[in-house]
């Protein structure tokens, strides 16, 4: 059987993001920066149809797209779904992490009025769900479910998915065998492209963050 080309994009950019405010599964609108990013996504896989597996020959089955039911990632796959010419669906299973009561807080914040339970975060407990969230291993297992899903139901396909960092960083440790445990040692940048194959019963890891089409001034894009 034919493998899965799966094109993830996290969504662009929040005032939240700036602010190192977490987010979760609370529903907050791109910034300015982030619609920039997020045409500039449409515009380059657009223009890069062939690179990223989406120029489909006459008799292959067209590329999908799909995204988190979220503002934010509904916002950055507008752009994208009208430069590829394609529909986009949503499905809630692809939403960041539910932080509980971590939701809506800073870092300094969280540093500052809850020092024990932000360390036990910080370090990666996969079982703690942080009062009323979802566990890193439920969470994880979430995601791995609807990517292994998207896989099999697309044989063949390109699919392209907006999601959210969380989601990201878990798709980068199924690619790569990495322990929900062990600290993040790449970046999952805003509206980055990372570009996963998936065979049927493994991911493997082809591109990585990359950014090359928000990196310019407004006048290069």
């Amino acid at each position: 059987m034919p493998p899965t080309d799966l094109i993830l994009l996290r969504h662009g950019e929040t005032a939240w993001n700036r602010d190192r405010r977490i987010q979760g599964q609370l529903d907050t609108p791109l910034n300015d920066e982030g619609v920039r990013q997020a045409r500039a996504a449409g515009r380059r896989l657009a223009a890069e149809r062939a690179r990223w597996g989406l120029a489909s020959a006459a008799d292959a089955p067209a590329p999908a797209m799909v995204s988190s039911d979220l503002l934010r990632c509904r916002q950055t796959a507008e752009p994208i779904a009208t430069a590829l010419g394609l529909d986009c669906v949503t499905d809630a299973r692809l939403r960041e992490r539910d932080f509980g009561v971590f939701q809506g807080r800073t870092y300094p914040d969280l540093k500052r009025e809850d020092p024990e339970r932000f360390e036990r975060w910080l370090h990666r407990d996969p079982d703690y769900d942080i009062d009323g969230g979802e566990s890193l291993r439920t969470f994880a297992r979430r995601i791995e479910s609807v990517l292994t899903e998207l896989g099999t139901a697309h044989r063949g396909r390109t699919v392209v998915v907006v999601t959210h960092g969380g989601v990201l960083d878990v798709a980068n440790r199924l690619c790569r065998g990495l322990a929900l445990e062990a600290q993040r040692d790449f970046d999952i940048p805003n509206a980055g492209l990372n570009w996963l194959r998936f065979d049927g019963s493994r991911f493997e890891l082809r591109v990585w963050g990359d950014v090359g089409h928000w990196q310019g001034s407004l006048d290069e894009l």
